[in-house]
C-alpha cells in the first residue's frame, strides 16, 4: 500500500462564481450552504478534525501525517470575511489549509494579509488569449478576465508576502482551449505544480475532448515535465474527498452520472457518510 505525507479533503464552500466556465462541475442546484450558519459550519469542520486528525481506516491505510483542507468552490473568495472566517477556524483545528480560485478577486490586500495562511495557493487558468477565456466562460459579467500580467503579479506578490506558500496552476483541457499553448507563461510563473486535467463531462452539458487533442496538448507543453502532472479521467473518479456547499461528502459519478452524495454531515458521523459516497485510498495515493 502507498504511503502519502498528507490527506487532502477538497471543501467546496459555495457554488457562487463569479465567473460562468462551460465545464464546470460545481453545480448542485443553489443548495443551502453551510457557511450561512457558521455555528453549523463549524461543527462540521470540528468533526472532521476529530475524524481525520485522529486515528481512523484511512490514515490507518494511508500512514498520512498532516490533513489539508483545501477550500473550492465556485469562488471561495467571493464569500470574504465569511470565508476568512472558516479559514482561520481549519487552521485553529489543526489543519493546513489551502484555496483552489480563479484569481480574479486576489487582490493586494488580501495578498498581503491572507497569503501566507495557505500552504498552497492554486490558480485556474486555462488560456492566455483573451477571446478563449471568454469562449471557456472565465470572464465576469462585465466582461473582465484575468490577464496573464496580472497573474504574473500575484505570484510575484505571493513570493514576497508568503514565501513558504506553494503556488500551482491548475488547466483544464477543454473543447476551446485544446490549441493554445502555455510554454512561455509557465517558463516565466515557474509555479511549484502545474497539473492538467482532462475536461470531466459530468453533465451532458459538457463537451468531452479526444484522447488525441489531450495528448497533443500535453506534448505541446513537455518542456514543463518537471513541474506538470496530468489527470485524465480515469484517475479522477472515486480518488477526492469533497465535500459540497451545503455539508455532505460526493462523488463525481460515471460519465454523465451527476454525482453521488452522502447525507449531511451535520447530522451524520464522518464514517458513515464516506461510505455512502465511496472514496479509494488507493487511488487517492496513486495520484500523488
Amino acid at each position: 500500500m502507498s504511503h502519502v505525507n498528507q490527506l487532502v479533503i477538497n471543501y467546496h464552500i459555495t457554488e457562487k462564481c463569479n465567473y460562468d466556465c462551460h465545464y464546470c462541475y460545481a453545480k448542485w442546484a443553489k443548495p443551502n450552504e453551510l457557511h450561512r450558519d457558521l455555528h453549523q459550519m463549524k461543527a462540521v469542520l470540528a468533526k472532521l478534525a476529530d475524524y481525520f486528525l485522529g486515528s481512523n481506516p484511512i490514515r490507518a491505510q494511508l500512514k498520512y501525517e498532516s490533513v489539508r483542507l483545501n477550500f473550492a468552490g465556485g469562488e471561495p473568495v467571493l464569500l470574504k470575511e465569511r470565508f476568512i472566517e472558516a479559514l482561520d477556524y481549519a487552521k485553529e483545528l489543526g489543519f493546513e489549509t489551502s484555496l483552489i480560485t480563479n484569481g480574479h478577486l486576489l487582490t493586494d490586500y488580501f495578498i498581503s494579509n491572507h497569503g501566507s495562511k495557505f500552504q498552497m495557493l492554486g490558480i485556474s487558468y486555462d488560456a492566455i488569449s483573451e477571446n478563449v477565456q471568454k469562449q471557456v466562460g472565465r470572464v465576469t459579467r462585465t466582461g473582465a478576465i484575468l490577464t496573464a500580467e496580472r497573474l504574473q503579479n500575484i505570484f510575484q506578490q505571493m513570493r514576497q508576502f508568503a514565501p513558504n506558500t506553494e503556488l500551482k496552476i491548475n488547466t483544464v483541457v477543454n473543447q476551446y482551449n485544446t490549441e493554445e499553448n502555455l510554454t512561455a507563461l509557465m517558463e516565466v510563473l515557474l509555479p511549484n505544480k502545474w497539473k492538467v486535467l482532462r475536461v470531466l463531462p459530468v453533465f451532458k452539458s459538457i463537451s468531452a475532448i479526444t484522447d488525441e487533442q489531450f495528448s497533443a496538448f500535453v506534448e505541446r507543453h513537455r518542456s514543463a515535465n518537471s513541474f506538470m502532472s496530468v489527470e485524465n479521467n480515469d484517475s479522477m473518479t472515486g480518488s477526492y474527498l469533497m465535500i459540497s456547499p451545503d455539508g455532505s461528502f460526493f462523488q463525481n459519478g460515471d460519465q454523465f452520472g451527476g454525482y453521488i452524495k452522502s447525507r449531511s454531515l451535520v447530522t451524520t458521523p464522518i464514517g458513515i457518510a464516506l461510505a455512502e459516497t465511496g472514496f479509494d485510498p488507493v487511488k487517492f495515493a496513486n495520484r500523488y
